[in-house]
């Protein structure tokens, strides 16, 4: 009987916690769960529905979680330790709120970026900073607010809730909130049985980021491709090396070679009113029917616009090579001399050393001018033109050189000089980085400070064609100009870059003027479908008039036989993109590597741009030849 008693006692007996404390929390995951359907605008159909209801009950038995975890704390330990664990719930409810901002507009969940911002070198992680246009001093500053500041709200909550607890308590008991930790998890797995199978797949990938932890209890059968092999690994850079200079190279004429790269450059908006320069060249020079970068982040792109290799590889190529840019060696064995003018910094993820070797020794000249707070992107951008300007009147400069820009005025927060003409209005006179809470009511604003920013941009391309028009080194010149991946703004429901693979993020310029054009014209490229991995091959065939090297993932628009395919890497911080786009120009399908031997199919798109249903061997069959050529 005693221990009956005891045990009764026990379940019937009121909940140490501060009930008000944790429904305050509570009702801030439901209005975030709400917020985030509703931000979406999808018609109210089952996935929507279903994925808000699943959010809520995931978020309730959190939080009832805490509670349990609270109470025992509160019941068997010290009042300090206590207080720490309701600063440490407030910080978990802050960090639910950096997740929504994050899955909202880069589809990153908060904890996928923790840890790969832990995988990040501490000079890289300083760099990512700086790329958000404030200062570091600010950074600072807002940690340690943050780290101050959340534990005292914390308790400052808590202890107002608590007067309200004690003026009208609420009797929550051991045995309600067993019962219901016991219910919850049935429920869901209940809901899975019955609606999980019954939701389409594209809906499930869709929403399921929108969870508090990114995915039902029963995931849903994902369609997979089997194959024999690992994915390939970089190969063997002194294997590669030998076999590119084997080859003897011997050319009479070496005109020069202009590469524009430009940051978060989206075709759709370069017209006659946003960019007169550069559509002025791409009338006038080569166009293609589509392309791809190949990646949508900078990093992966710099490394498959430079080394002509599939970004799968770039993270590897960052440990293991050394010697930079095999393109560039090729250039430099016949006869070339490098120059860099970039307004990027170009130490960003060690990219300096990939592309030009250790301490950028490819690089003959090596003009760097990084935008650190306060100053902007445009000036970093004028500072390169101008000083590529004054040294055209050196010895030497009239052939054989190779000149690579990198220009940074179009990455956000978009910028240009203040006595420039601003030619799009509204705009949004804030930085952009402060108006990501309300950017799908400005949007317009944001899109017109991009504008802008593309026209000052185009005034420099345009400073740059007519200086090598004016000292007639333009005619016979190879010009390349392209973004180094696009910029989205929600047409598929992101912002900016670096969250998924859509067109706007993926399908950036590449204009070409190869000489007078002729061999172009003859080859009829209009129908080809092209990548940044395409480039140089592009460039050693034009000049050498053959490509006598097998070492590239990318290939000769001149080649006969093209295989036909691109592939576009996802950002994926500072390790190998594991989500890749394939596209033949019509057909897209968005695979995801799971395991050494597996491809998890995320997405395929027919030729009308729409979601289509597909089996596995269907995919395998439709793209083998790149698929096949990604593994041994």
């Amino acid at each position: 009987m005693e221990g009956g008693k005891s045990s009764n006692s026990f379940w019937h007996r009121a909940l140490l916690i501060n009930p008000y404390y944790f429904a305050l929390l509570l009702l801030g995951m439901f209005a975030m769960n709400i917020y985030h359907v509703v931000s979406l605008e999808q018609s109210w159909t089952l996935s929507p529905i279903y994925f808000l209801g699943y959010a809520l009950l995931q978020s309730l038995l959190e939080v009832l979680i805490l509670v349990f975890i609270g109470n025992v704390i509160k019941t068997y330990l010290h009042k300090s330790i206590y207080y720490g664990f309701i600063s440490m719930c407030f910080l978990f409810f802050t960090l639910h709120y950096v997740d929504l901002v994050l899955t909202r507009y880069m589809d990153i969940s908060v904890y996928y970026g923790l840890h790969w911002v832990y995988d990040e070198s501490f000079d890289n992680f300083i760099e990512l900073l700086h790329l958000t246009g404030i200062s570091i001093s600010t950074w600072i500053f807002i940690l340690t607010a943050t780290f101050f500041l959340i534990p005292l709200f914390a308790i400052i909550l808590y202890g107002l809730t608590e007067k309200l607890a004690a003026k009208k308590p609420v009797k929550l008991t051991h045995k309600g909130l067993v019962k219901t930790l016991c219910c919850l998890p049935i429920g869901l797995i209940a809901l899975d049985v019955m609606v999980t199978p019954q939701v389409d797949r594209q809906q499930y990938h869709y929403y399921q980021r929108i969870l508090p932890w990114k995915s039902t209890l029963l995931s849903q059968d994902e369609l997979l491709i089997k194959m024999s092999t690992r994915i390939k690994k970089l190969p063997n850079e002194e294997e590669t090396l030998k076999k590119v200079h084997s080859v003897p190279l011997s050319v009479e004429k070496k005109p020069n070679i202009y590469l524009f790269i430009v940051e978060s450059l989206r075709q759709d908006f370069l017209t006659e009113k946003t960019a007169k320069n550069i559509t002025a060249f791409r009338n006038e020079n080569i166009t293609f029917k589509k392309t791809f970068s190949s990646g949508n982040a900078t990093q992966i792109s710099w490394f498959s616009i430079l080394h002509s290799n599939y970004p799968l590889h770039w993270a590897e190529a960052k440990k293991k090579w050394k010697s930079g840019s095999v393109p560039l060696q090729v250039l430099k064995k016949m006869g070339y001399k490098v120059h860099v003018y970039s307004a990027a910094q170009l130490k960003y993820y060690g990219l300096s050393d990939v592309m030009f070797g250790k301490k950028h020794y490819l690089a003959d000249s090596y003009h760097v001018f990084p935008h650190y707070f306060p100053t902007q992107a445009w000036e970093s951008d004028e500072k390169a033109v101008n000083t590529f300007i004054n040294n055209m009147d050196k010895k030497g400069s009239k052939e054989g050189n190779v000149y690579v820009f990198f220009l940074e005025s179009t990455h956000f927060n978009y910028s240009w000089p203040e006595k420039y003409p601003v030619n799009f209005r509204p705009i949004s006179e804030e930085k952009t980085h402060l108006r990501v809470s309300n950017s799908l009511k400005n949007i317009e604003l944001i899109k017109n400070r991009y504008r802008n920013s593309i026209h000052y941009m185009d005034s420099l391309f345009g400073k740059v064609m007519g200086t090598l028009k004016e000292k007639g080194l333009y005619k016979d010149s190879v010009v390349i100009f392209t973004g180094d991946h696009g910029e989205e703004f929600f047409e598929e429901g992101q912002l900016f870059h670096a969250s998924h693979l859509s067109s706007m993020q993926t399908e950036p310029p590449i204009y070409m003027k190869l000489g007078n054009n002729q061999r172009a014209k003859e080859c009829e490229v209009e129908d080809i479908v092209t990548s940044h991995v395409d480039i140089f091959p592009t460039v050693l065939d034009y000049v050498l008039g053959r490509q006598p090297f097998e070492v590239f993932d990318g290939e000769s628009i001149f080649k006969k036989k093209r295989n036909g395919y691109v592939l576009s890497g996802r950002f994926n911080g500072p390790r190998a993109p594991n989500e890749f786009l394939i596209s033949n120009g019509e057909e897209q399908c968005i695979l995801r590597l799971s395991g050494k031997k597996t491809l998890q199919v995320r997405s395929f798109k027919g030729s009308e741009g729409k979601e289509v249903e597909v089996n596995s061997s269907a995919i395998k069959r439709q793209f083998s030849p790149i698929i096949q050529s990604l593994f041994n």
